[in-house]
């Protein structure tokens, strides 16, 4: 399930960008994306856009945040994802945006605060109850395609969180306790067959005719699954099954999950109980098999191997790390290179008008603004260029659309990296 709230930034929009670009909240600002801006002059961009349509709109920008439940099984990197999608099919490619997801609290949260004025039109961004519901309409919707929880239309009481409504019902409605149960049921499903079994193993009777009935303990009647919603009908069902095992294959990236091995001679549960023993003979063989899959992987053979390898891959992620922070930084130069181009070509006839101007304090006092920024960019590129050849504007931009490419391959091999690591570490705590 996720949460979205919006609101408009009206003066303050330098401090809100810089506080949802935080890097003790952003995982190092790896979390970061943006549209038609860079993340650094997002606000200069902002700013350069409502002057380039000379929109009289009174809000700079809006901040739509969209939270997940704890309880949802997401990482930061598929809530980014989903975040991405959220903010491009709400914006529709209109509106340069920032988006960050935020990994500081116990629920994993995305902050995507865009331009209130369109780069395309000039339009204002219209935020009412109509355009609120579209954009929590369409964040369920990419819930369902992840397999997160989903509040159903009747089920959105107002200041209520999905795990509130839950609790409220829980115990006085058969169908608010279905729905979670095939919901749980799902995400641990390999196939239809499997979530039957699962759904009997959670105590349900099923009787399955034209349109599928499930009936708890102690519940008299049986409960058609599509009475609770078209999400759970049957072929709405197996289509969910059929993602959850999609999406959990695109997620896992080849990670081993290794448990510590069980002491069977000392440990307590399983002298007492014969079922814990079976259970942990199992437990161990299954381990044991990961454990030495992960080992003969990376060429592993003992533990001083481990410790070397992990040592090894540690300094290729923080160089993995580096080599993004590097192309950042050229994005960021080059981005605000263009932006100060923009305006320097924009306002270079009123500035020069003014150097020529008879009265150049009353020239400055009616255009104080526009100068500010002309002479600023003019420094700007002093410094930070520091050559004297003309500049060429597409060869910039093209520099500019690589290093975003090579960015995009930098951060997708630094996860195949972090993965990786993880990966020993399981390993390391399982020896």
């Amino acid at each position: 399930m996720a949460v979205t709230k919006i609101h408009p930034i009206k003066t303050t929009l330098k401090y809100a960008l810089d506080y949802i670009m935080d890097e003790n909240k952003t995982d190092e600002q790896i979390l970061i994306s943006t549209y038609g801006c860079g993340h650094e002059t997002a606000y200069l961009e902002f700013q350069m856009t409502k002057e380039r349509w000379n929109s009289s709109a009174k809000n700079l920008a809006r901040h739509l945040i969209q939270s997940f439940d704890p309880e949802d099984d997401i990482t930061p990197e598929v809530a980014h994802e989903i975040g991405i999608k959220l903010a491009d099919e709400i914006l529709k490619n209109h509106y340069e945006y920032v988006l960050t997801t935020h990994i500081d609290k116990v629920h994993i949260h995305n902050h995507i605060l865009f331009n209130n004025v369109s780069f395309e039109d000039g339009k204002a961004y219209i935020s009412n109850k109509k355009t609120y519901k579209q954009i929590r309409n369409i964040s369920d919707e990419l819930c369902r395609e992840y397999d997160l929880h989903v509040i159903e239309e009747e089920s959105k009481e107002k200041g209520k969180s999905y795990k509130e409504y839950m609790e409220k019902n829980k115990g006085t409605s058969w169908k608010a306790q279905l729905k979670y149960a095939i919901d749980s049921a799902i995400k641990k499903s390999k196939d239809w067959d499997n979530f039957l079994q699962i759904m009997q193993e959670m105590g349900y009777e099923i009787k399955e005719r034209k349109h599928i009935s499930f009936r708890a303990k102690d519940q008299q009647r049986f409960t058609r699954a599509k009475t609770i919603g078209d999400y759970y009908k049957e072929v709405s069902i197996r289509k969910r099954i059929i993602n959850q095992n999609e999406f959990r294959e695109r997620s896992t990236n080849m990670l081993h999950p290794v448990d510590r091995i069980i002491d069977m001679k000392n440990n307590e549960k399983v002298k007492s109980f014969k079922g814990y023993e079976f259970w942990a003979k199992q437990h161990n063989l299954k381990n044991i098999s990961k454990t030495l899959t992960i080992m003969n992987q990376y060429g592993i053979k003992n533990v001083e191997n481990l410790y070397s390898s992990i040592k090894n891959e540690n300094k290729k992620l923080a160089l993995n790390s580096q080599e993004i922070k590097t192309i950042e930084s050229k994005i960021n130069e080059i981005s605000i290179q263009l932006n100060n181009i923009e305006i320097i070509e924009k306002y270079e006839k009123l500035y020069l008008n003014y150097q020529n101007s008879q009265d150049k304090a009353q020239f400055y006092q009616a255009h104080s603004s526009e100068i500010i920024l002309h002479e600023s960019a003019v420094t700007s590129m002093e410094d930070n260029l520091k050559i004297d050849k003309p500049i060429d504007i597409s060869t910039l931009k093209n520099e500019l659309d690589n290093l975003k490419l090579v960015k995009k391959n930098k951060v997708e091999q630094l996860k195949t990296q972090k993965n990786k690591v993880s990966e020993l570490n399981l390993l390391k705590s399982a020896l």
